[in-house]
């Protein structure tokens, strides 16, 4: 091999110094008669020494370092304050399913074990909580209310994160448990009264599937719209929320099952009241010329289940003209649920305001009133019918469908209002 092979492939180890003595010397010797390798040596040497000059320093790389370590601090400060943010929208909006998993007490949790500083996740859900109390359906009131429950919910995951964290540095088995154990147990605990307030993920589901399937199974297709599932703290229990149009008004019925599994239907209730209100108003009709149109205010309960549809109440019965087997079905329906119904007439302006009339009076408007129900063939279980007599007395009648005149008046009864306990 020439010596210039040779010193050229030393070249770049005895620039950087790295070459021994006895080579090094050659090297010196070979460029101090080689012309060629000499200036091969200049170029490597230039170019080492430029590099050098570029290659940063000690102070320099630690600074770098120190900027990445803030750098990567600010992003995870960052996804915690968004975390938390998203946590307290989810709570106090009530977003649907979400709003059942306790995101304000695992959200902090799951925040420290990330980051290790306790006070931003603390202070971060002041002015989160804030702003969940201004997205949610309450009025202002709540906001105050929210903000401290998403601190308290704060302090609980974060404490809880700080149990687990410290107990993961333990070597011993023992030590780990007797620090992740109570953490355990304290966010159960927040997470259990979570769900008292919003409810649970297992619940909500329940209540979807089952709400929905009753209402399928129950109504005609386009009654009833699902808009959603929320949940009533006060008696424990979802509910299935369903859209409903109603004397041309758009409406809400929740509908939920107890725990017996019985159904709690708000629509059917809905349906009934104005069921019974509208026969009270067509009841007062009736009779109007029967008692010389004095004022009267009637009442109606049910006594049996009532089976109605929309097609029975007024609103819908009326333009039906155009489907004569469903205003058929209809008329015989109303008929047949009215014969439940028992009707509380009071002569008066207004309920538990009576107009004073004697017995005789009484009795002759009463018995007006019989007839006049007779004539039309209006349906009825009871009515009760009710009014001063000229002392300030109650005197009161009841007579049930099919009674005759005598009977009506053997139930006459004369009672001092401190004492009569009439139920509305």
């Amino acid at each position: 091999m020439k010596p210039c092979d040779i010193v050229k492939d030393l070249l770049p180890l005895y620039v950087e110094g790295l070459t021994r003595p006895g080579s090094a010397a050659m090297v010196e010797a070979h460029l101090a008669e080689c012309d060629a390798c000499k200036g091969d040596y200049e170029m490597i040497k230039q170019d080492y020494e430029q590099h050098e000059q570029k290659k940063p320093d000690q102070k320099q790389l630690d600074e770098l370092v120190l900027k990445l370590a803030r750098y990567q601090k600010n992003i995870k400060l960052a996804g915690v304050l968004v975390a938390m943010l998203l946590s307290c929208i989810i709570a106090g909006a009530d977003v649907q399913f979400l709003s059942t998993i306790p995101f304000l007490f695992l959200t902090p949790f799951a925040c420290r074990l990330y980051y290790n500083k306790s006070l931003p996740i603390l202070f971060s859900s002041i002015p989160f909580g804030i702003i969940g109390g201004m997205l949610s359906e309450y009025d202002s009131s709540y906001i105050p209310f929210f903000t401290v429950i998403a601190l308290l919910a704060s302090g609980v995951g974060v404490g809880a994160g700080a149990l687990v964290k410290r107990g993961l540095k333990q070597h011993k088995a023992g030590l780990k448990a007797l620090a992740i154990l109570p953490a355990v147990v304290i966010l159960a605990i927040g997470c259990t009264a979570y769900f008292s307030f919003y409810g649970n993920p297992v619940g909500y589901i329940e209540t979807l599937v089952k709400t929905n399937q009753y209402v399928n199974q129950t109504y005609e297709k386009g009654t009833l719209t699902f808009k959603g599932v929320s949940y009533n703290f006060k008696d424990s229990r979802h509910y299935g929320n369903f859209e409903y149009v109603l004397n041309g008004t758009r409406q809400v019925a929740p509908i939920g099952m107890n725990h017996e599994g019985q159904v709690i239907d708000h629509y059917k209730y809905m349906l009934e009241m104005q069921f019974c209100e509208e026969r009270s108003a067509d009841l007062k009709t009736e009779i109007a010329a029967a008692i010389n149109h004095i004022p009267v205010t009637i009442f109606a309960k049910p006594e049996a289940e009532l089976n109605i549809t929309r097609d029975e109440l007024n609103d819908t019965y009326y333009y039906l003209s155009y489907d004569l087997e469903r205003r058929n079905k209809a008329t015989e329906t109303r008929k047949r649920e009215s014969g439940k119904l028992s009707y509380e007439i009071s002569f008066g302006p207004f309920s538990n305001e009576y107009v004073r009339l004697s017995k005789e009076e009484f009795l002759d408007k009463s018995v007006a009133i019989l007839h006049a129900l007779k004539e039309r063939h209006i349906p009825y279980k009871n009515i009760f019918i009710l009014a001063e007599d000229l002392n300030g007395h109650l005197q009161s009648v009841s007579f049930q469908h099919q009674a005759t005149e005598q009977e009506l008046i053997q139930s006459y009864t004369l009672t001092d209002k401190s004492d009569a306990k009439f139920k509305k």
